[in-house]
């Protein structure tokens, strides 16, 4: 039977609670937020199932340099309301245009993220957005199978750990109508964390939460702004990593899971048909582009080359230098973010200290700065966004 000792070795995936013939395996989550197998030993049969699919144990080891990308969806509104370039939108109006079925994250109606399914295009928009959070994969390998087996299309997107668990539970069987996407990812933050960040904004506006993205393109594309919808519209919130509380967390890795500071899936050589990334200066590989979002897309597999013929047409594309986007946009494709020394002391004052309590200790700001902070609307609405990047750089350089 599975057994956690090192909580490193558990990436979260589900796929051992997916397999488990007797239903013994419950994910439970932690003090921190995060899930892992917990495995009911009277009822446990030692089928060995459970240790076969964990995708820790799976061995990368295809050498296959994929083919590299640059797109940008033809389509205004789609590329607008997608973190990047908009190329999940296009692969998923293909696969249901073929009457297919598509897996991707989304919040329910309590905003947690959990993987889900779609047969219709007009749903999939809520797998869109970058959100920086662990889903919970529930039992959607065991849907995506029961898809499989009837003949339907699949696409599967998710963390590179997420698609290892898939293909775990498959057997590592390639399913001939199955299309696995994976995200280039720097860590998976707690839930628990997300669940008080967003509580507390709801507390102080007075009104509930109904969507949240981790990076939006409220300042525009080169300006990450996690964006929080409530249910009076009239209440905004935009705020960019240097000011967010969720956001500044993560890119401080305080919050991943611990697994993600000593990543098993961070190799070029991925278990996916195509692998899908931000690409942060498009014009730089071809003038074709405009500055509004692209996404770098790696093709693994002959699978993948087919879906991508077929799509082309939806964008603007060209083919980029591998080694170059690597440099530029791809380091954690290989790299992992060293885990921040008060993490642990983070999670313990999690449960005793307020939002505002924790943004003052873990990511205290000078006054200046919380001046030039508050600027920034001011500098959006009067069109002179950039003097704000550079004032604010300026200001960092003396303090």
């Amino acid at each position: 039977m599975i057994t956690i000792i090192n909580k490193s070795d558990c990436c979260g995936c589900w796929g051992c609670e997916n397999i488990c013939p007797r239903k013994c395996i419950s994910m439970i989550e932690d003090n921190e937020g995060f899930r892992y197998p917990v495995v009911d030993v009277e009822n446990c049969i030692d089928c060995g199932l459970c240790e076969k699919v964990c995708p820790i144990k799976i061995q990368i080891c295809d050498n296959f340099i994929p083919k590299s990308y640059v797109v940008q969806n033809k389509d205004g509104f789609v590329l607008r309301n997608s973190t990047s370039g908009g190329f999940y939108s296009a692969i998923s109006k293909y696969v249901i245009e073929q009457g297919g079925v598509v897996f991707g994250a989304a919040f329910d109606e309590n905003m947690v993220l959990k993987h889900t399914y779609s047969e219709t295009y007009d749903i999939c928009s809520k797998y869109q957005g970058s959100k920086y959070v662990q889903s919970l994969i529930g039992d959607s390998y065991k849907q995506a199978k029961k898809f499989l087996e009837a003949g339907r299309l699949v696409v599967f997107s998710g963390t590179p750990c997420q698609i290892a668990g898939l293909y775990g539970f498959l057997m590592n069987r390639r399913y001939e109508n199955l299309i696995t996407v994976d995200l280039v990812c720097r860590g998976t933050p707690s839930p628990f964390v997300l669940k008080k960040y967003l509580e507390y904004y709801a507390s102080e506006v007075g009104s509930p939460v109904v969507d949240y993205r981790s990076r939006d393109k409220y300042y525009g594309y080169n300006y990450s702004t996690a964006t929080i919808t409530f249910a009076d519209k009239s209440c905004k919130y935009h705020k960019g990593k240097e000011s967010d509380f969720m956001l500044g967390l993560y890119f401080n890795n305080l919050i991943s899971r611990p697994s993600c500071y000593d990543c098993h899936f961070k190799t070029l050589h991925r278990l996916s048909d195509i692998t899908i990334f931000d690409c942060w200066n498009a014009p730089a590989v071809s003038q074709s582009f405009t500055s509004n979002g692209a996404t770098n897309v790696f093709i693994h597999t002959q699978r993948g080359s087919g879906i991508f013929e077929k799509l082309k047409d939806n964008f603007i594309w060209s083919v980029s230098d591998i080694k170059s986007i690597i440099m530029k946009d791809g380091i954690m494709i290989r790299n992992n973010v060293p885990e921040n020394h008060r993490r642990a002391e983070f999670f313990k004052d999690l449960n005793i200290l307020s939002i505002k309590d924790l943004e003052k200790k873990y990511l205290p700001k000078s006054f200046i700065l919380r001046i030039c902070y508050y600027l920034k609307p001011f500098f959006y609405k009067i069109g002179i966004f950039s003097l704000y990047f550079k004032l604010k750089k300026r200001i960092k350089n003396l303090i």
